[in-house]
């Protein structure tokens, strides 16, 4: 029983730190920063996650997350993007240090710091989110 009280407790704890809400309760001046900024959005969901406002939505297909501060200040800017789009330096650093490695997923995340693009590689059971600047250097490898 009481490692039942505390999965709740933690699976509670889990949400409090991001709440979906609808829209209406989002400030007008971070909807209408979103608004203008991505006009052809689609199928809109708002989660707020440690005081900002996250928006997740779809542009010809494509994922799309941005979070904005309450001010309408965009902070983080993530995106899905093929292979084709990814910088030659990402491709060549993937070529050499990842060999065998399939990719499954790419993201282009803009933030204060700089551009860096998430990619998903799989080789067999293996899977890595690894992280590149873009200059094809690695800022992050994590396996998952």
């Amino acid at each position: 029983m009481r490692k039942l009280s505390v999965f709740f407790l933690l699976l509670s704890a889990g949400c409090a730190s991001a709440q979906e809400i609808p829209q209406a309760n989002v400030p007008a001046v971070v909807v209408n920063a979103f608004q203008q900024k991505f006009p052809q959005q689609v199928a809109v969901e708002w989660e707020l996650k440690k005081g900002l406002y996250e928006a997740e939505f779809e542009i010809e297909n494509l994922d799309h997350n941005v979070y904005i501060d309450s001010t309408g200040k965009i902070v983080r800017y993530k995106k899905e993007i093929t292979t084709n789009e990814l910088p030659a330096a990402v491709n060549t650093s993937i070529q050499k240090n990842f060999k065998g490695y399939k990719i499954e997923d790419i993201k282009r995340i803009e933030e204060a710091t700089g551009i860096t693009y998430k990619v998903e590689l799989e080789k067999g059971e293996v899977e890595r989110n690894v992280t590149f600047a873009v200059d094809g250097k690695i800022v992050e490898n994590i396996v998952d």
